[in-house]
C-alpha cells in the first residue's frame, strides 16, 4: 500500500487538519508470480472506505491499532481515515461542523487527489463505538454518496446511551456543547428518525453492517437498535461474538465487515 499523510485547510472545520490515506500498490507476490498489474495505468481508480475513530481517538488509531493496511491491500481498496474529536461527528452547537466536513468536503478533496470512484456503489464508511454512529449517521444523510455503512461496537440508539455516556468518569462529552438543548429523539441527530424521513421521501437506503462484543458494555444498546432496525425494514446485517470494547474486537470484525461489503478486489 502507499501511505500518505495530507495535512490541509478545512473550510468546513476553520483549521489545519490530517487524514491518513491507503492506496493499493503491487505487491511482492504479485511481482514474483507475474500476477496482473494494472496499478499505475492512466484513470485507474478503486472503491474507497471512510474509516472513522471512537471517542478519545483520531486519525492515527486504525492504522497503529489494527492491520487495516494489510486488509485493504489484499481487498484492493483505498482507506480514508480522519479526525473528527469528540464531536459524534455532528455540526456541533458549541463546536466545529464534523459532519459537513465529513460528508461534503473531505469526500470532494479526497476525489480531487486520490485516484478513487466518485461513484455510490464504490463508496463506502466505517466506525467504532462514536465512529460506528458516526459511520450511519454520515451515510444517512448522504445516501446518494454512501451505500453502505458498517457499525462496530457502534452507539447507534443514541437517545439510550449519550446520557450514560456523558455521565461516565473522564467523559468528554458536553451534550449541549455538541446537540444544544434539542431532544435527541425525532430529531437529526437520531439514527431511527433520518431513516423514516428517508423512507417517507421514497430515498433508497445504504445497506448497514453492524457487529458488537457480547460483553460489550454498549451490547444491550445495540441489540435495542437491531431491534428498531427490523421494525423499519432496514436492510441489516447482525453479528456478534465474544469480546469487549476494544481493538481486539475491532481488529477482528472490521476483516468480516471488509468480507461483507460489495468489493471488486481489483482496480477499476
Amino acid at each position: 500500500m502507499a501511505y500518505i499523510k495530507t495535512h490541509f485547510f478545512s473550510t468546513a472545520l476553520c483549521f489545519g487538519t490530517d487524514i491518513n490515506v491507503f492506496i493499493p500498490t503491487p505487491d511482492a507476490d504479485e511481482l514474483l508470480t507475474g500476477k496482473k498489474n494494472d496499478y499505475f495505468v492512466p484513470g485507474v481508480k478503486y472503491q474507497v472506505l471512510y474509516l472513522l475513530h471512537g471517542a478519545y481517538g483520531d486519525y492515527t488509531d486504525w492504522l497503529h491499532l489494527t492491520s487495516i493496511e494489510r486488509y485493504a491491500q489484499d481487498h484492493k481498496i483505498a482507506v480514508v481515515m480522519p479526525s473528527a474529536a469528540n464531536s459524534f461527528y455532528q455540526d456541533m452547537n458549541y463546536g466545529s461542523d464534523y459532519l459537513t466536513y465529513i460528508c461534503d468536503e473531505l469526500p470532494k478533496f479526497c476525489e480531487a487527489n486520490f485516484p478513487i470512484s466518485t461513484k455510490r456503489e464504490d463508496t463506502f464508511v466505517a466506525g467504532l463505538s462514536m465512529g460506528g454512529y458516526g459511520a450511519l449517521k454520515v451515510a444517512l444523510e448522504r445516501p446518494d454518496k454512501f451505500s453502505c455503512a458498517v457499525s462496530l461496537s457502534g452507539a447507534i440508539d443514541l437517545e439510550n446511551v449519550i446520557g450514560g455516556l456523558a455521565g461516565m468518569p473522564g467523559s468528554p462529552f458536553v451534550p449541549q456543547d455538541i446537540f444544544g438543548d434539542k431532544e435527541i429523539a425525532g430529531s437529526d441527530a437520531d439514527i431511527f428518525a433520518l431513516i423514516r424521513k428517508l423512507q417517507a421521501e421514497g430515498r433508497e437506503l445504504p445497506k448497514v453492517y453492524m457487529a458488537i462484543g457480547t460483553e460489550d458494555f454498549l451490547y444491550e444498546a445495540n441489540q435495542s437498535a437491531k431491534q428498531k432496525f427490523a421494525a423499519l425494514g432496514v436492510d441489516v446485517t447482525y453479528e456478534e461474538g465474544p469480546g469487549i470494547h476494544n481493538w481486539i474486537f475491532w481488529d477482528a470484525y472490521i476483516q468480516r465487515a471488509l468480507n461483507w461489503l460489495p468489493l471488486k478486489n481489483a482496480p477499476l
